[in-house]
């Protein structure tokens, strides 16, 4: 008879914990969004004016839906974002891809944006367009980021692979020829060649993924207040008219391209 108590006892104990992660965010009056220090503002803005991005705009509409204010907390470097959320130094992570290692360590909500991987070359150097062309690159790639990954299962080998310590630095060696190629997610790569159009983009990497919202396991109420939130919102008019102000009419072509197989 000891296991089935002990059973109870673990399903009651699982969904109390369950039940609080809402009303802790609600007691204590604000949202906490984990956030890269280099996260690009139109998808996160730090700017204490201005554009607040795609991202934070979402959710500050769902901190106003539940009463609370949205509390950016940044992060010096992507790689210590999951760390920081285990920690609980923050209640979800904005601009995370939804990974299988990942899903081992915390929970996502539904998808954000479709995401992609996509190698990066600067003119005049060439245009990569298959796996066998990229092996021979110099790669530079993101800390932190699952970038790296992609490449490797590229087949680029190791020692042709140079981690750098974010996604600006990684641009600015392509561009002091450090470097003969990057990777880094569509939407990534549509913000920068509007800001550099000598970028040019290439060979599509793995296959279609999301980019969603990281919370702890024991958050699963909010997890799917946010899930419940992203889903009605994408089907209102607003979504498009975020994904257009913040992304520009390339986008759409973005979107197409992340789904692509």
């Amino acid at each position: 008879m000891a296991a089935p108590a002990a059973v109870l006892w673990l399903a009651s104990g699982a969904g109390a914990a369950s039940a609080v992660d809402l009303i802790q965010m609600q007691s204590r009056g604000s949202l906490r969004a984990l956030v890269a220090s280099d996260e690009e503002p139109e998808m996160f803005s730090l700017a204490p004016s201005g554009p607040v991005g795609l991202e934070r705009e979402m959710l500050e509409g769902f901190a106003r839906l539940h009463g609370v204010k949205l509390q950016p907390v940044v992060v010096k470097g992507f790689e210590d974002i999951i760390p920081a959320l285990l920690n609980e130094e923050g209640d979800l992570i904005v601009g995370i891809r939804d990974t299988e290692s990942r899903r081992k360590v915390i929970d996502f909500t539904t998808e954000t944006l479709p995401a992609r991987d996509v190698v990066v070359t600067r003119k005049p150097h060439r245009v990569v367009m298959t796996a066998q062309d990229l092996q021979a690159e110099k790669v530079g790639v993101a800390s932190g980021t699952s970038w790296g990954d992609s490449a490797i299962a590229a087949g680029v080998p190791e020692a042709r692979i140079e981690t750098l310590p974010d996604l600006p630095a990684a641009l600015e060696a392509l561009r002091q020829g450090k470097i003969s190629a990057t990777v880094m997610s569509l939407f990534d790569f549509t913000l920068m060649a509007r800001r550099n159009p000598d970028l040019q983009a290439g060979l599509l990497l793995g296959l279609p993924g999301s980019a969603a919202w990281g919370v702890r396991k024991s958050s699963p109420k909010l997890r799917q207040a946010l899930s419940d939130y992203v889903e009605s919102l994408r089907k209102t008019a607003s979504w498009s008219r975020l994904v257009l102000q913040y992304f520009g009419p390339d986008a759409l072509t973005a979107l197409g391209r992340a789904r692509t197989r």
